[in-house]
């Protein structure tokens, strides 16, 4: 019973609640003739834009979510920047993570809301429904800046916003971010080649894991201390499992109903759990654990995201003898050809302007939104203010001042808004060699990646609301009790018949049936 409880806690998942009030539609704009370039990387600074004559000051309140660091006040550099090119006054809500939902609800039965503020889901569905935020769609073409950055017929900007409007803007960064990453120096010690993209498959990941769970790896002379890997999606992809749905003779399908690749994937994990690759502990791990091994030098092969550099850093600080190197791998290729990533459920996660906004208000807020996706704005809302946060060297190099990780400049770039892009994450001081990792990352990243052909179309579905997550828990326990040998690998067809009579077929009509509008 412990190991089905953990099973379930893996599954569940907190909603953002939000609130709502009066509909309304925006304003006009002063334009600016700074371009933005999303397909690069930019760190560098631009020149700066010329402000617009706005000659009423203009209150603006921001909620979002804070969770560590330096907390940002109504007198941080950015704001004070910010308030002064546009002639407004910002006035911060930093709203403690967890207590977020909560306080969410108190601002929307009291009646206040802030005027920007982010939204999610099904709840960004319901309280657009309900009047709660301003349609941008009649004035988007007024600021080019924002209109070439997220263009009104783009995947993202369309999905969950009713046609012909457009409440929220999306959030639009890593189209998949998650790799599997070898520790090259096991590799090394253990006299293995490290294998290029087409030698990756399933089956020499399975011959590297092995060595690692049953050798020295870590070299401190003992053997079969280490873990050969844990689970790793990316796994299951490459035996043709979907992520979660596939398209199959023009039909929207759930992994639930893929039976024989389920088959050869679970044969895969039942052998890799009786020869003790797969990690003994893998179900009752829980991810803080996990990163533990990883830092500790415990595990070699596992699927992580675009910081690896970084988490490099960390197993080098707790184990000051090593010289740690991650290396990421394209997916492996598994028994019938196929690999794939999973994509990342871009456009769900919207910035809303508060309905009850007049158009004067909503008007200034776009302006600043136009000019935070030019080159200049990104590059103050991430490196922050010259002479604060950073400083400019005699031969044009930049570097941070001791306040920058406390002034924490990047907060609402990340927390709030950005321009489309991962380079929200490369500084002006980055180096040429981060550049280049940094972008060699992305385009590995998303080389193979797999699209959720229903991703939007769920938020449509009553039957997916409701039994989906149930659903999904119990079809991965019966995963766990084949793979730790409970159950025979024949024992998926039946799981797969109890989802689909427990609730999953009604979930795959009304997927398909939202799919045709």
């Amino acid at each position: 019973m412990k190991l089905l409880k953990a099973v379930a806690m893996l599954f569940l998942s907190l909603s953002l609640i939000v609130g709502c009030s009066t509909s309304n539609s925006g304003g006009n704009a002063t334009k600016e003739n700074t371009s933005t370039n999303n397909t690069s990387t930019n760190t560098g600074e631009a020149p700066a834009s010329e402000p617009a004559k706005n000659e009423k000051k203009i209150p603006i309140t921001i909620a979002t979510q804070y969770w560590s660091g330096g907390k940002w006040t109504d007198d941080h550099a950015t704001i004070k920047y910010l308030n002064e090119k546009f002639n407004v006054d910002i006035k911060l809500q930093l709203i403690n993570g967890p207590e977020y939902n909560e306080k969410f609800k108190v601002m929307a039965a009291s009646g206040d809301l802030p005027d920007i503020y982010r939204s999610s889901g099904a709840e960004f569905l319901n309280w657009s429904s309900e009047g709660a935020f301003a349609d941008l769609s009649g004035v988007w073409a007024k600021y080019p800046n924002l209109n070439k950055a997220f263009p009104l017929d783009s995947e993202a900007m369309k999905l969950l916003n009713p046609e012909g409007k457009l409440y929220g803007i999306p959030s639009i960064s890593w189209i998949a971010r998650d790799t599997v990453q070898i520790r090259k120096d096991w590799l090394d010690n253990l006299g293995i080649s490290l294998p290029t993209e087409d030698e990756f498959t399933v089956d020499k990941l399975y011959e590297i894991a092995k060595a690692f769970a049953t050798q020295d790896p870590d070299q401190n002379g003992v053997n079969g201390d280490t873990i050969g890997m844990n689970m790793n999606p990316l796994v299951r992809n490459a035996f043709g499992i979907a992520s979660d749905w596939m398209e199959k003779d023009g039909k929207l399908i759930p992994r639930h109903t893929q039976v024989e690749e389920y088959k050869a994937y679970l044969a895969f994990l039942k052998k890799a759990y009786d020869e003790k690759v797969l990690d003994q502990d893998f179900v009752l791990r829980k991810g803080n654990e996990v990163l533990e091994m990883q830092k500790g030098n415990k595990i070699g092969l596992y699927h992580y995201h675009n910081a690896y550099h970084v988490l490099q850093e960390d197993i080098k600080k707790a184990n000051p003898s090593l010289n740690p190197e991650l290396v990421p791998m394209a997916p492996p290729v598994g028994p019938t050809g196929v690999r794939g990533s999973t994509a990342e459920k871009t456009g769900t996660l919207k910035v809303v302007i508060n309905a009850k906004a007049d158009d004067e208000k909503i008007d200034r807020i776009l302006q600043i939104f136009d000019w935070w996706v030019t080159d200049e704005g990104s590059s103050i809302m991430k490196n922050g203010i010259e002479g604060v946060d950073y400083t400019k060297n005699a031969d044009g190099t930049y570097q941070v001042t001791e306040q920058w990780e406390n002034n924490q400049p990047r907060y609402l770039n990340s927390n709030l808004f950005k321009r489309p892009g991962t380079d929200f994450i490369v500084y002006l001081w980055s180096s040429q060699e981060e550049i280049d990792r940094h972008n060699a990352y992305e385009e590995l990243a998303k080389k193979y990646v797999w699209k959720d052909p229903a991703f939007g179309f769920t938020f449509y579905s009553e039957a997916y609301k409701d039994k989906w997550a149930t659903l999904d828990v119990k079809f991965e326990e019966a995963v766990v009790r084949i793979i730790v040998g409970n159950q025979p690998i024949e024992y998926i067809e039946q799981a797969s018949k109890e989802w689909l009579a427990g609730g999953g077929e009604q979930i795959i009509k009304e997927i398909n049936e939202a799919a045709k509008k």
